[in-house]
């Protein structure tokens, strides 16, 4: 008996220590698509494409015992100036264990609608800003904060003299939206949010998580070799 409890703990052990977590989701100016967005940046294109939209990767088995955050910012018509990402209000430079080029060394830090480059921001932001150039922009962060759904905000120049920028439908608002794929888009507000750092430090999200295929078979067949074992010595 003990030896079948040893093994069943060795290979739940071992089940456990291979899951991993990985979530992805976007914001998009298409109808329904969680993004607020002006001008240029509006709508979709004749081909039906968003014209503007920022999707994201986020997985704690990149960097083992931390989060990393993949984003992808996407504009068909205009480039992008900035783009700021909210944080947890405890968010500090401590918590960057690692970030891509053209971020605010400031940062993080309150950006206000005062600011006059931030024509548009609806309110205050924690976050951390990145500066670009271009229609295609690809940033991340590697942090020990889990993730939480939060405010994005999208900045270029005018157009026609107009400002041209973008901030998802729920900015200001909180969600209960248990964190997973998708954008936690509110049906009834049409309020969507994008996944940023949170609070929590640690890999490991505290959410259901599915098992990677290889550790589903070693555990069936961990768990067959011991109803095996079990039948030998009954006999």
């Amino acid at each position: 008996m003990k030896r079948i409890l040893f093994a069943l703990a060795l290979v739940a052990s071992v089940a456990t220590s291979g899951w991993a977590i990985t979530y992805t989701g976007s914001l998009a100016s298409s109808p329904g698509g969680g993004l607020l967005a002006t001008l240029d940046w509006a709508g979709i294109t004749t081909a039906g494409a968003p014209n503007s939209s920022l999707s994201w990767t986020v997985d704690d088995t990149t960097n083992t015992g931390l989060w990393t955050y993949n984003y992808i910012w996407t504009g068909t018509r205009k480039g992008l100036s900035h783009i700021v990402i909210e944080v947890s209000d405890t968010f500090t430079k401590d918590n960057i264990m690692q970030i891509s080029s053209g971020y605010d060394g400031d940062a993080p830090k309150t950006y206000s609608p005062s600011d006059a480059s931030n024509d548009g921001l609806p309110a205050d932001i924690w976050g951390i800003k990145w500066n670009a150039e271009g229609t295609v922009f690809n940033f991340s962060i590697v942090t020990d904060r889990e993730p939480m759904w939060g405010d994005v905000y999208a900045r270029d120049g005018k157009t026609g003299g107009s400002d041209v920028y973008a901030y998802n439908t729920g900015f200001g608002f909180d969600t209960a939206a248990v964190i997973a794929d998708g954008n936690a888009f509110d049906q009834a507000t049409g309020r969507a949010w994008a996944l940023v750092p949170d609070t929590e430090n640690g890999g490991g999200g505290q959410q259901e998580v599915v098992p990677e295929p290889g550790t589903i078979m070693l555990l069936g067949t961990g768990l067959i070799g011991l109803a095996l074992y079990g039948r030998r010595r009954m006999k």
